[in-house]
Order: structure tokens, then C-alpha cells, then sequence
């Protein structure tokens, strides 16, 4: 009797689903990292996986090439691999998604609610003493509507003072719904901060707009996750562990004096950054930007705004749809685009490859006498001025080597094109 043998297809795949689980839990807990997020966005290989793992057992030698074996779906234990692997993340990742949470439920509050302005009536809250411990790391902030500082100062605990305004009301309705907003505090590893504003007016969804100072101690280093829905977010001389995070829906992002890798994003509002030890990744709607001494990699992105980079050490990626982009003093990569706006970038040195495109608009290039680069150089329409004896101009296209051409200057536009020595 010829009894077909069962292969079960998924046991392959789920024992690797929980062997990478392990090790990113081992690597996050022996170097403080937090990899095991990479499951959130890499669980499609599952079944990437699982369809490779069915293919491969097909092809595989066997008596009678199949014939002899019939494929089942082992179901049980993909779904046992998935159980074990969400119940890890979930008991070590807790921070992730209860912030996750608060995101969206400040999105629900938020969407049908009217802005207070500053003008009318405002109250000073006392400040507000959050006491830390030594395993204190991060600090999320959630605001509906109001400006948020954070800085350092003279303090033992973070200190969290809240000024609120209220408009269109009576001097007696300020007072209640001053007395009445108030600021929630939870956590001791990763503390929340969440502002609760008593909502007024005709409507009864008008929201008071609660601006908020927050003083962390001098000595001390947190992550941040800082959101306000309406108003501006500042840092000024802050450290973090390791990463920064903002987001506003309308208002400006302004770093002075800051360390650590942060990611920012406002959908109109103007960007600033100076003096920020660590990379940056900043977008905005509408608004200028401006980067000045970034110590590493500087990501700039506008629908609308003029862009501008000074003085980075890392690669920098500056793109806008409509505004100009100006760079000045840098050490590595380059990658400026425009669709309308000239663009300007100048160096004493060209320590990587620089890609620079601009549809509608005048390009200026400044580049050092010395180096080891080739030019590469396009334009459809406009004339091309050249100042190396290097380079060679032939009609609408330019290039040459200067030194051994380790790098390459690639330059594509339609208007005029200025290569200058730096």
C-alpha cells in the first residue's frame, strides 16, 4: 500500500520567526537598543517565508517528485509563532504602543475642536515638581493646543509650568476654565505629560491654549516625544540618550544647542536648527528652513520654503517643490533638488558625491581649486560660465576632473549654470 507522506509547510518559517524575536530581545536588552521594532515593519516576510518554504519543499529530491508527498499548511504553528512573537513585543514594548494610544486619542480629541489664540485672558499655573528616578529615559508630551519649551535648568525634578490663555470669553469664564485645565502626569521609566483643557464657548469645543515650559535637570539625559496640534515646539540646550522626536500641525520647530538624532515634522511653520550634535530629519509643509553646524546627516524637506544647510559633517539630503536652496561649507554627500527655485551650493571641500537638480531656476556651484572630484554637468536651456581651466564647456554640457576624481558632481537644470572656484 502506497501511503502518501505528509510534509507539513510553515514549521521552517515559524521556528525562524521565533529565533529572530530572540535575538532582537537579546541585542535590545544586552545594548539598549530597541531592534524588536523592526517586527512592525518587516512582518509581511512571514509570508514571504512561508510561500519560499513551500516552493523549496516542492523542489527538493523525493521519491516520485511529489508523488509520494502531500503538502499541509501548518497552520498551528505559524499561528503559535505569531502568538509567542506579538506576546513578547507586547510585554516589552509597552511604552510603544500605549504612546501609540495617546496619539490617537489626542487625534480624536483634536479633530473637531477650536484653537484658543494668545490674546484675551492668561493665567500662570504653579509649576509642577515630576519626580525622577535613575531609570527615568524618556518623556512624551502631548499638547492640544499650545506651545511647547523644553530647556534645562537649576532643578532636581523636571519642572512643567503651564501658562493659559483663554479668548472670547468673560474675565469670570477665563478663571473657571484656567482653574479647571490641569496637566496629567503617569509613568516613572517613561514619563507622559498630557495637557487636558476644559473646553468652552458656544459650541462647547473651543479649546484654551495651554503654552508649557518644561525644565529638565542639567545632569541628566532623556529621549523626547514632544506633539502639539497648535503651537510651536522649541528645544534649547537639551540632551538626549539617544533620539529626539516633534510633531505639530501648525507651528514652528526650533533647536538650539541640541544632541542627539531627531526627526521632526510640522505641517506649517518654519524650521530651525543650530548647533545640533547628532543627525536631523525635519519637514514642513510650508515654512523656510534653516540648518546650521549639524555634527551629522541633515535631512531638509519642504512642499513650499526656501532651504538652507551651513556648515554640516554628514550627507545632506535637501529637497523642496517650490522654494530656493542654498548650501555653504560642507564635508560629505550632497543631494539638493528643486522643482522651482535656484539652487547655490558652495565648499571648500567635496568630500562625497554631490547630485544637485533644479527644474526652474538659476544654479551656482562653488567648488575648491584642489581636490579629487569630476564634473558632470547639464543644462536644457541658459548659458554655462566656468571659471576652471580643468573643465571643459561644450554647448549645454560641462565637465572635467580635478585631481583623481574620486568623486562625482552631477548637475542637471534648465536655467543658467555658474561654476565658480569656492
Amino acid at each position: 500500500m502506497n501511503r502518501k507522506r505528509r510534509m507539513r509547510v510553515g514549521r521552517f518559517t515559524a521556528a525562524l520567526l521565533l529565533t529572530a524575536t530572540g535575538v532582537l530581545l537579546l541585542d535590545d536588552a544586552l545594548h539598549g537598543t530597541e531592534h524588536l521594532l523592526l517586527l512592525l515593519k518587516w512582518w509581511p516576510l512571514i509570508a514571504v517565508l512561508w510561500g519560499l518554504e513551500y516552493v523549496v519543499l516542492y523542489l527538493l529530491p523525493g521519491k516520485s517528485k511529489g508523488a509520494g508527498r502531500r503538502f499541509q499548511l501548518d497552520l498551528r504553528g505559524i499561528l503559535l509563532a505569531v502568538v509567542l512573537s506579538a506576546s513578547v513585543f507586547i510585554v516589552t514594548e509597552q511604552k510603544q504602543y500605549l504612546h501609540l494610544w495617546n496619539k490617537v486619542s489626542l487625534n480624536l480629541t483634536a479633530a473637531g475642536v477650536d484653537y484658543s489664540e494668545q490674546e484675551g485672558s492668561s493665567v500662570g499655573k504653579d509649576m509642577i515638581a515630576v519626580p525622577v528616578s535613575m531609570d527615568t529615559q524618556s518623556i512624551n508630551v502631548e499638547n492640544i493646543n499650545g506651545d511647547i519649551l523644553v530647556q534645562r535648568g537649576p532643578v532636581t525634578d523636571i519642572g512643567v509650568q503651564a501658562e493659559i490663555w483663554v479668548d472670547q470669553s468673560t474675565p469670570t469664564e477665563a478663571e473657571v476654565v484656567a482653574r479647571e485645565s490641569t496637566l496629567e502626569v503617569s509613568g516613572d521609566s517613561n514619563i507622559t505629560i498630557q495637557t487636558k483643557g476644559k473646553s468652552y464657548g458656544q459650541s462647547g469645543k473651543r479649546q484654551p491654549r495651554m503654552n508649557l515650559t518644561i525644565t529638565l535637570p542639567e545632569d541628566r539625559r532623556f529621549d523626547l516625544s514632544l506633539r502639539t496640534m497648535n503651537g510651536s515646539i522649541s528645544l534649547q540646550h537639551v540632551d538626549a540618550i539617544k533620539q529626539i522626536s516633534m510633531e505639530t500641525a501648525s507651528g514652528d520647530l526650533n533647536l538650539d544647542h541640541v544632541s542627539g538624532d531627531i526627526k521632526g515634522s510640522t505641517l506649517n511653520g518654519k524650521v530651525t536648527a543650530y548647533n545640533v550634535t547628532g543627525s536631523i530629519d525635519l519637514s514642513t509643509n510650508q515654512g523656510n528652513m534653516q540648518a546650521v553646524d549639524i555634527s551629522d546627516a541633515a535631512t531638509l524637506q519642504a512642499q513650499v520654503g526656501n532651504l538652507s544647510v551651513i556648515r554640516a559633517l554628514g550627507k545632506i539630503d535637501a529637497r523642496t517643490k517650490n522654494g530656493n536652496i542654498y548650501i555653504d561649507d560642507i564635508q560629505s554627500n550632497l543631494k539638493a533638488e528643486t522643482l522651482n527655485g535656484g539652487i547655490t551650493a558652495r565648499s571648500s571641500l567635496v568630500g562625497g558625491d554631490w547630485d544637485i537638480y533644479s527644474a526652474v531656476g538659476e544654479l551656482n556651484v562653488g567648488l575648491p581649486v584642489a581636490g579629487s572630484y569630476k564634473m558632470d554637468g547639464t543644462i536644457s536651456y541658459g548659458d554655462i560660465r566656468n571659471q576652471f581651466p580643468e573643465f571643459t564647456v561644450d554647448n549645454k554640457n560641462i565637465s572635467g576632473t580635478v585631481g583623481q576624481g574620486e568623486y562625482k558632481v552631477h548637475i542637471e537644470g534648465n536655467s543658467n549654470l555658474n561654476v565658480n572656484k569656492y
